[in-house]
């Protein structure tokens, strides 16, 4: 019997040594491959506050401890199998809880994951790997967190490459153990390759490949084995359990060990001879020596024995000279076969770097089409991007927003190959962005809420009648000396009996206002600050200052400006005109050519 183990490289190695020495044959044909990916600190940081941490697999044990992550005393480590467990202990020095069952079913049956509600829980696993379990426990109520941090590929070899090796090599069954190796396994559009694997027998590590294998590539019962865990014991006994009879080679191995044990059984009745005739000859020996012709036989006795030894020793000799020329054609034969098979391996290999050497070229001519090809809509949406930073940067001073749309630029490139320049480009603006000074919001806009409650409480400066001024009234006197005074006091009657005349000493500037106009006066400085309080919030920088201009504008035309708030709120009219509203400085951003460059 012949298998395939799919395992990534380094991964069934030791399981191919534990086949052989059962005497199966194995080819080890990676057809995944690992590739670690990057984690950030985002990622990381839900661990060191993990109250249950699980681990999928050893890769995922390995590929986190290059983080050094920090773990809580009180975390909870699960583990899927017992090498997971054992690669858990190994770099972090925790023991971690092990299923009975190996798969997700048998980790989700743990007492210690049935109530998660509200535990913060972190999976530790490859993309696309276990969405049962993360299911699971969100239907729980767990506080779930995954951490990505490797990614199974296809190797780069490709399926009609391994297909047409096993077909050659005469594969009888595959070892299997994950869905990504079963797609990656029947990725082929070969017809004749396609029905050749189909008729192979299945050994997989779980329930649920199994149900994959059958629904999606129509793999009938018979043909599958489901171990009882992906450890390499477990992959031992269902293989060893579920192999094929070999009874024809067995009958021959029985047959050719049957001849030596015949040819040792036909032996045996000579040495039970020479036995005999020993016993005969001590006998002949007593009567001999009784009789007084002893001496006679014991010497006719020696010389039988030694003929009898000498024809044993020549026949050993002869029967080890026909072994060593066995032995000498049979090494003969498998330095033969063994020059012949390195011949057939170098040939193997020469044609696999070949063919690989082919397959990357037409990749990177692919991968370099691609570049060049970034579709229009792609293209006008970044190009969009591109101008909306500008004109928020330099335009609306809106560093915000400038800064919200170069991170969504840098989503959209950072799947892009060939971006490090757009990207550093990218990051090196933002940095500029948040690090422009910013007015102070806040403080204008309460200090012109605190004038807009002031305005109707300030005083107008409207005209004052002066009082009435009462002349001392006197009598007249009968003196005739005393007519002029008299005739004064006369036409003082007279006049203020007709025309009234009042004076003051302060200028008139507007008619008297009565209480619509002055209403209307106190909306209008009203208005004027509300409307500086919407263009600061607003980022109008012509509109707030005209604002403020009139709202001080009416302060001096309307309102008695030597009253102490008015004269206050003035003053604060001068220093808020006085501010910066926003800087001037033009932005010069490196992501407008960065981009431009990468796209030619």
């Amino acid at each position: 019997m012949k298998l395939a183990i799919t395992r990534p490289a380094g991964k069934g190695t030791l399981l191919a040594q534990q086949l052989e020495a059962q005497g199966v044959q194995c080819d080890c044909t990676p057809v995944l491959e690992l590739v670690k990916l990057p984690v950030s600190e985002a990622e990381l940081a839900p661990i060191v506050d993990a109250e249950q941490l699980i681990f999928i697999s050893q890769d995922a044990v390995h590929y986190l401890a290059q983080h050094q992550p920090d773990f809580s005393p009180d975390c909870q480590f699960f583990a899927v199998g017992e090498q997971t467990a054992a690669a858990i202990e190994a770099c972090f020095g925790r023991r971690a809880r092990v299923p009975k069952q190996h798969d997700s079913e048998g980790l989700l049956a743990l007492p210690e994951l049935q109530q998660v509600e509200d535990k913060r829980v972190v999976v530790v696993k490859g993309r696309g790997g276990r969405t049962l379990i993360s299911q699971m426990l969100k239907q729980r109520g767990a506080l779930l967190s995954h951490c990505v941090v490797y990614e199974r590929i296809p190797a780069a070899t490709g399926s009609d490459i391994w297909l047409d090796h096993w077909q050659r090599q005469g594969i009888d069954g595959i070892v299997i153990t994950s869905n990504a190796a079963i797609d990656a396994v029947f990725n082929t559009q070969q017809s004749e390759l396609l029905n050749w694997l189909s008729s192979r027998r299945f050994y997989l590590v779980s329930q649920r490949s199994a149900e994959y294998l059958r629904e999606q590539y129509a793999i009938e019962d018979k043909q599958i084995a489901i171990s009882a865990g992906a450890d390499n014991d477990a992959l031992l006994a269902c293989i060893m359990d579920n192999q094929p009879r070999q009874g024809g080679t067995m009958t021959e191995q029985q047959q050719s060990h049957s001849g030596p044990q015949s040819s040792g059984k036909a032996t045996k009745p000579a040495a039970v001879s020479d036995n005999k005739v020993s016993k005969t000859a001590v006998l002949a020996l007593l009567v001999a020596l009784a009789s007084g012709a002893g001496a006679a036989s014991v010497y006719y006795l020696g010389q039988q024995q030694l003929t009898q030894y000498q024809q044993a020793v020549a026949q050993l000799n002869r029967d080890n000279q026909q072994l060593r020329q066995a032995l000498s054609a049979s090494e003969q034969s498998l330095a033969a076969l063994n020059a012949q098979v390195s011949e057939r391996e170098k040939q193997v290999a020469k044609q696999l770097s070949a063919q690989t050497q082919e397959l990357e070229q037409r990749l990177q001519s692919t991968l370099q089409a691609a570049k060049k090809q970034l579709g229009g809509a792609q293209k006008a949406e970044i190009n969009a991007l591109i101008r909306s930073a500008e004109f928020q940067a330099n335009i609306q001073r809106h560093y915000l927003a400038a800064a919200a749309t170069l991170t969504r630029l840098h989503d959209l490139v950072r799947s892009q190959s060939n971006t490090a320049a757009v990207q550093t480009a990218i990051a090196a603006d933002l940095a500029l962005l948040n690090a422009q000074p910013k007015p102070q919001q806040e403080a204008l806009y309460l200090d012109l809420h605190g004038y807009i409650s002031q305005a109707d409480k300030l005083p107008l400066q409207v005209m004052t009648k002066p009082a009435q001024q009462h002349s001392e009234q006197r009598e007249l006197t009968e003196q005739v000396s005393d007519w002029k005074a008299n005739a004064w006091r006369s036409w003082l009657k007279i006049q203020d009996q007709f025309i009234k005349v009042r004076s003051h000493d302060k200028p008139v500037i507007d008619p008297l206002l009565d209480g619509e106009e002055q209403q209307l006066i106190r909306a209008q400085l009203s208005s004027y600050l509300r409307q500086a309080q919407t263009a600061l919030m607003q980022h109008q920088q012509s509109v707030y200052f005209t604002a403020l201009e009139g709202a001080s504008a009416t302060l001096a035309r309307y309102y008695r400006t030597q009253d102490s708030a008015v004269a206050a709120m003035q003053t604060g009219l001068k220093v808020l005109q006085q501010q910066e509203f926003a800087t001037q400085r033009v932005l010069e951003l490196q992501t407008p050519q960065a981009v431009k460059e990468w796209l030619q």
